[in-house]
């Protein structure tokens, strides 16, 4: 590749770009940054107002190659662009007619689209408070309208005038993203009269969460769908299995014994050791037919699920029910006491068909489990012995999944090379989806050029590891959206030398677009507490950055707190269907089932709970209230100590706070994020402190982030309440 680069002249002639090259040089196109404006036949469609688009070229003269991006102006029908609406992301073309439409009454809909105006008519409703009518023609009307297929499969036309909106697309997908458009602009006071076209840029828009270290309820998973519809986000990686990272810690009596450490596997599984035992974690997992359901809900949303079982790393819930397939008498070359009994010895043949195995169960068949059309995550990364038989390995799994799904996989080529190297086969690579995830194990240039479509989910900007300390920093508790909103982009990838970045071609096909992740390494005797609802925020926070990298409009926004306004402008607006809770009084538990229904269940973090109450006696581990648990429990209890406490999550808490018999206690609890206090007067408070418990055992003590939501859903208990008085119970 050479940096002597021609000199390219791009000029439009009836509608169509023509360019001619420096002397010498041949060029061919690549593509544009968007093809809703410049197609792949070079094919100019005329936008609303004038806008830039990027053309990218290849370019040979004799011996030597270059590729080239050349801008170009395209004049739109109503001349210089203004300001945008505040939409999540920001559409890619607008033109204001003046005035506003404040109120919308009714939506109407092609047949065809019935189900997703119904569905927006639902979410309408769900954010603003108010309803929605069917009627002939309504305030909304959807249509099918083949004129529009330019703006792709995902793109959408809305037109606002006196007489209402109406959307044009092309597919039903466009509808469903132009009704989130339509949301989010009723809850700010109306739809601005004018006519908008949308379209994202990159195909991949994408959050990963790691399930596998630590359980996440399919609630949650509904929840971060339901988030990521909102802001146009399309791909949900679940990483479903995985270990505690650190086996050295366990190792002290041998191989075998790092089967101790925690690990899961989260999916309901067949596959049986002599024993009966299934890799399927006990702790909490999905069954078949959920996760299959959830899959297709998801998608008729507009979020693919990308179901990720990690082979033949990270895979310590396989090899303690198969140890018979790990690598045992093995250490790590980065971590030389860390045995690599996580790892599958893929130098056996028989160890590949078990892997194959694994995945055959959930991709064959009429109505797999994974549903037909899903890309399958195969995870390949971090595999640190017998480099020659990975790549012997993904020569052969790769293609073996193909014949039913594609297939993507974690970057880790140039790390992991046997010498010589053996050679990747064409079938393991072509129409593969790779994350780029780290320099050193994947570097961006050579995978583009080995042909992989990639994903950009760079660490070093897009990796964040839980752990409470509100650091924004790579591996820590938030992503640095100040930077990150500065320096990446889906295209910008990095180089293992020096850990440089370069920009790929900006109409390259092979640039999918960006994910972000959620890696849950802090588990085990690593635990940091924490829970479903701070994975939330976490998640929460990027979401609307990462929408707008990835829908690719995002003009009139110059630094992430802009974003952040923009999308806490409409997200202050929504309803957020609190309920009214009244104080509860004089309730007499009697111990053992012994309880009154609330009507509520886990209340959000943020609520104060005051009670007022007094035990006939204090017997360690019984409850004072509790709401049903998807996993572990979730109660306020007396602890082992006689002291208050509560557990949540797989995680005992208890405060310094020793109950009496026979007294009159008032109590107050706060919840805020990472922090649940006691108070017991005007100046006493108390702070939770945690243990993480796994197989009965205590495997972390004195974890200082408690999050807590109070479990109002019984006050007393099923099995193992108080005896004693609730005198008053309020809630705020």
């Amino acid at each position: 590749m050479t940096n002597n680069l021609p000199d390219i002249q791009l000029f439009i002639h009836n509608g169509i770009v023509d360019y001619s090259v420096s002397d010498g040089w041949n060029a061919e196109f690549m593509g544009a940054d968007f093809v809703q404006l410049v197609d792949d036949k070079l094919v100019v469609h005329t936008p609303l107002c004038d806008m830039i688009a990027t053309l990218s070229f290849k370019c040979k003269k004799g011996s030597e190659t270059a590729e080239k991006d050349c801008k170009i102006k395209i004049a739109g029908t109503y001349g210089a662009p203004g300001k945008k609406p505040n939409v999540i992301p920001e559409p890619a073309q607008w033109h204001a007619a003046g005035g506003n439409l404040s109120k919308i009454n009714s939506y109407s809909f092609d047949d065809e689209l019935k189900n997703t105006a119904d569905n927006f008519a639902d979410e309408y409703f769900r954010v603003t408070g108010k309803k929605l009518t069917p009627a002939d023609y309504g305030d909304v009307h959807f249509c099918l309208d083949s004129g529009l297929f330019y703006l792709g499969n995902e793109g959408y036309e809305i037109s606002c005038d006196d007489e209402g909106i109406k959307i044009g697309c092309s597919t039903e997908l466009g509808a469903v993203w132009a009704g989130k458009t339509v949301c989010q602009m009723m809850l700010q006071g109306g739809f601005p009269k004018g006519i908008m076209r949308d379209y994202p840029r990159y195909s991949v828009r994408g959050f990963m969460l790691d399930v596998g270290r630590r359980p996440v309820s399919l609630e949650m998973l509904e929840k971060i769908v339901e988030r990521m519809a909102w802001y146009k986000m399309n791909d949900f990686q679940i990483h479903l299995g995985d270990n505690y990272i650190w086996l050295e810690d366990y190792a002290d009596k041998g191989d075998e014994s790092t089967f101790d450490a925690y690990s899961a596997f989260r999916l309901e599984s067949s596959l049986k050791n002599k024993n009966g035992e299934t890799p399927t974690a006990k702790d909490y997992s999905y069954s078949k037919a959920e996760f299959n359901r959830f899959m297709k809900a998801s998608l008729k949303k507009g979020v693919r699920i990308t179901p990720e079982i990690d082979m033949p790393a990270h895979a310590l819930a396989f090899t303690k029910v198969f140890p018979e397939y790990a690598v045992m008498g093995k250490v790590s070359p980065l971590m030389n006491k860390r045995p690599l009994t996580d790892h599958i010895d893929i130098s056996r043949p028989e160890a590949v068909e078990f892997v194959k195995r694994i995945f055959d169960e959930y991709t064959l068949g009429d109505n797999p489990v994974f549903p037909k059309g899903t890309t399958v995550h195969i995870g390949a990364d971090e595999f640190l012995t017998d480099y020659g038989a990975y790549r012997r390995f993904i020569n052969e799994i790769v293609p073996h999944i193909k014949k039913t799904n594609k297939v993507r996989l974690w970057g880790s080529l140039t790390w992991i090379k046997d010498a010589p190297a053996t050679a990747i086969a064409e079938d393991a690579v072509k129409g593969v989806q790779m994350n780029l995830w780290s320099n050193t194990w994947a570097d961006g240039r050579e995978m583009y050029d080995m042909g992989y479509d990639l994903i950009n989910t760079i660490d070093h900007r897009l990796y964040i590891v839980p752990n409470g300390t509100k650091i924004r920093a790579p591996y820590m508790d938030f992503i640095n959206k100040r930077i990150a909103f500065r320096k990446f982009e889906p295209n910008r990838v990095r180089l293992k030398k020096k850990g440089k970045y370069i920009d790929l071609p900006a109409g390259n096909k092979q640039l999918l677009g960006a994910c972000y992740a959620i890696w849950q390494d802090n588990i085990d005797k690593r635990a940091k507490g924490i829970n479903e609802q701070d994975l939330y925020d976490r998640f929460n926070d990027s979401a609307a950055f990462m929408a707008e990298k990835t829908w690719g409009s995002c003009t009139d926004k110059r630094i992430s707190a802009q974003v952040d306004r923009a999308a806490n402008a409409v997200d202050r607006l929504m309803n957020k269907g609190m309920q009214n809770v009244k104080p509860l009084k004089n309730v007499v538990l009697k111990g053992g089932s012994s309880f009154v229904n609330t009507g509520f269940k886990n209340l959000e973090t943020g609520s104060r709970l005051s009670i007022t109450l007094s035990l006939d006696e204090v017997v360690p581990g019984q409850i004072i209230m509790e709401a049903d648990a998807l996993y572990g429990t979730y109660d306020i209890r007396i602890t082992e100590n006689s002291k208050l406490g509560f557990t949540a999550e797989g995680y005992d808490y208890e405060f310094d706070y020793t109950l009496v018999p026979n007294k009159k206690l008032k109590l107050t609890i706060d919840t805020k994020p990472l922090r649940t206090v006691l108070k017991t007067g005007l100046l006493t408070k108390k702070k939770a402190r945690g243990s993480f418990w796994h197989n009965g055992t205590a495997r972390c003590n004195n974890i200082k982030n408690s999050s807590f939501s109070i479990p109002y859903q019984r006050i007393g208990s099923k099995t193992n309440s108080i005896k004693g008085q609730i005198y008053a119970v309020h809630i705020e």
